[in-house]
């Protein structure tokens, strides 16, 4: 059990204890129950326990806690088969109708909540309201002993997330690894590829998400783990609309958010200010096919903010750079469900399902159609790049660890560190590019920007073989103020100095110093005949500079 779980099972048995104790006519002081929570938990437990106190709420008793045989209305507890920052969720016997349900209970800290209860029943029987075979049914919700509970249809088989776990990460994966995964054998059916048996499993759950977008419904967490596999061969939608709400982003009594938001849109990823509406789904959906196809998550942190902030403002490599068998159709089909910009999204769940279902069959998608070659999405990348939004984008082809290419634009969010380019080319306000490099500060073989580091280098400040700026350093400069073997500049110092004010071995210039001038007062036939040689041909060059 995690400490987050740990945490919220804690405060659920303290809110118990002080209902208790209150009921029994005692007066337990606030303070004692709030020293047993962490400082981050306690403004949430006082909230309830003041509630308690005014008796604007209820809580279970700590006498009757969840546990197997515990009955709720006519369903019989038996054991525990999933928890989150809302509800828990055990396996229970219908005693009327004699089968398995699956009963999810509303966390007592959470239910004393009005509104959160008001939100949990109004949901539910708006979701019983959706008639559709990839959809976990609902049979009932009510309440009994306090505790809010909602009766599900029982979905005796693995999740997709458990399936893709399941699945082979050292080879290439198999239509018959997924059949065996899911226990469906039909899915190897014909020497079927795992693209299209992935497709034919997952179309018709983009068929129940249109079935409920149709009705008004979001579902806004679809994720691997919410896709359960039935023993009838049906892949289901599980919690529809129940894990979060619109605008509830955090449900926990600790005030945590639910999960880490690996699925989620970058409109969800911006918490608030960004309008969420079906197409959110879309691209959680594609999130999903993404992982399944390449075995890896695109988007990746360490925490929470770590991963909102990479949904934000990276774009993921094609499937094709990770898992070079997948086809040109199924990266397109991809690429269109996770775009950043909903408007470039599939319009609705509906033709998701029936480009998958093109997938499955082998015919070309509508997403290979609509996007064009490789030019047009170079040109989509480029439009990302220029929209002001912040925009990250690092290849997954690499050289010697390196990323061929990294790209960082867009201004960084308050508090943000400060974000390097690092790539054989690099582009960013600090990029440091094995090739070429450009920035603000820029390092590279060819680097250009407001200071820069290069073999050939052109900025505000430069330094290279070939340096072109406001201030250059190299073994040829061309700036404002320069030093190098031959600098021409503004103010100029080297072996070979062109200028205004020139220094060197070789100086020509308004002002210029060196063994061989020339200048407004003075002109030196060997300073004459070096510069003539110098700019007279490339031959001429290189024997000036170089006597060759």
């Amino acid at each position: 059990m995690d400490s987050d779980s740990s945490l919220d099972d804690r405060l659920d048995a303290l809110v118990a204890e002080y209902a208790d104790a209150l009921h029994a006519g005692k007066r337990p002081s606030r303070t004692n129950f709030l020293d047993r929570v962490p400082p981050a938990a306690r403004p949430g437990l006082e909230r309830v326990l003041k509630m308690l106190d005014a008796g604007l709420a209820r809580a279970p008793s700590a006498t009757t806690p969840l546990m197997p045989g515990l009955q709720l209305d006519h369903y019989r507890l038996e054991h525990e088969i999933g928890r989150g920052g809302m509800a828990l969720v055990w396996l229970a016997h219908d005693t009327k109708l004699r089968r398995p349900v699956a009963l999810k209970i509303m966390r007592p800290g959470l239910a004393l909540e009005q509104r959160h209860v008001d939100r949990f029943r109004r949901e539910a029987l708006a979701v019983a309201s959706l008639k559709h075979p990839h959809i976990v049914q609902i049979h009932g919700v009510g309440e009994t002993a306090n505790y809010h509970w909602l009766a599900m249809e029982y979905v005796e088989g693995p999740s997709l997330a458990t399936v893709l776990d399941a699945l082979p990460t050292d080879r290439p994966r198999t239509a018959e690894d997924l059949a065996r995964a899911t226990g469906i054998t039909a899915l190897a059916a014909n020497g079927r590829s795992f693209e299209a048996a992935l497709a034919r499993l997952l179309a018709p759950i983009a068929d129940a998400l249109a079935t409920a977008h149709g009705k008004g419904m979001i579902h806004r967490d679809i994720k691997p783990s919410n896709i359960l596999i039935h023993r009838d061969g049906r892949a289901v939608v599980a919690d529809f609309g129940l894990a979060k709400g619109g605008d509830d982003p955090a449900l926990s009594l600790t005030g945590e958010g639910l999960g880490t938001p690996y699925y989620m849109s970058p409109e969800q990823a911006y918490l608030t200010g960004k309008t969420v509406d079906h197409r959110t789904d879309v691209y959680s959906l594609g999130i999903t096919l993404y992982e399944a196809l390449t075995g890896k998550r695109p988007f990746a942190g360490h925490n929470f903010l770590e991963v909102v902030e990479a949904i934000r403002t990276t774009l993921p490599p094609s499937i094709r750079a990770i898992a070079r068998e997948r086809s040109p159709d199924a990266a397109a089909v991809v690429r269109r469900a996770m775009a950043r910009d909903p408007e470039q999204r599939y319009a609705s769940a509906l033709e998701l399902r029936e480009d998958l279902e093109a997938l499955a069959d082998l015919r070309t998608t509508a997403a290979r159609r609509v996007e064009g070659g490789a030019l047009r999405r170079a040109l989509t990348h480029l439009r990302a790049i220029s929209s002001g939004e912040s925009f990250e984008y690092r290849s997954a082809a690499t050289l010697l660890g390196l990323p061929l290419l990294h790209v960082i634009s867009g201004a960084r969010a308050p508090g943000q560190q400060k974000r390097v380019a690092k790539g054989w080319i690099a582009v960013g306000d600090h990029a440091y590019g094995v090739l070429m490099a450009t920035g603000s500060f820029a390092c590279g073989g060819l680097a250009f920007g407001g200071m820069s580091i290069g073999v050939i280098s052109g900025g505000g400040i430069t330094a290279g073989i070939a340096a072109i700026g406001g201030v250059a350093a190299g073994l040829f400069t061309f700036a404002g103020i320069g030093l190098g073997w031959l600098s021409t500049s503004g103010i100029a110092i080297g072996h070979a100095a062109s200028g205004g004010i020139a220094l060197g071995k070789y100086a020509a210039g308004g002002l210029a110093y060196g063994s061989y001038v020339m200048s407004q007062q003075h002109v030196d036939p060997e300073a004459r005949e070096f510069f003539d040689l110098a700019f007279s041909s490339i031959g001429g060059f290189l024997h000036a500079a170089f006597g060759i």
